[in-house]
């Protein structure tokens, strides 16, 4: 098991419709960075506004305690 950290840039329309952009980071189980990538095109297939993948990067995190 491997984590990455996938950071992403969205944009999205404030209240004054305004158009932010802010970055979104994700901690993703995958089993390599083009796994991880295709996870995060997966969470925004349905996102209406543009997002840019930034990167995605190996974890030093060993493991998840539940």
């Amino acid at each position: 098991m491997t984590y990455w950290i996938g950071k992403v840039s969205v944009k999205q329309e404030d209240e004054r419709g305004k158009i932010k952009k802010h970055t979104e980071q994700f901690l993703i189980d995958a089993e390599s960075a083009t796994e991880a990538e295709a996870k995060i095109y997966k969470e925004y297939e349905t996102w209406p506004n543009e997002f840019e993948i930034l990167g995605v990067n190996k974890s030093r995190i060993l493991k998840i305690l539940e």
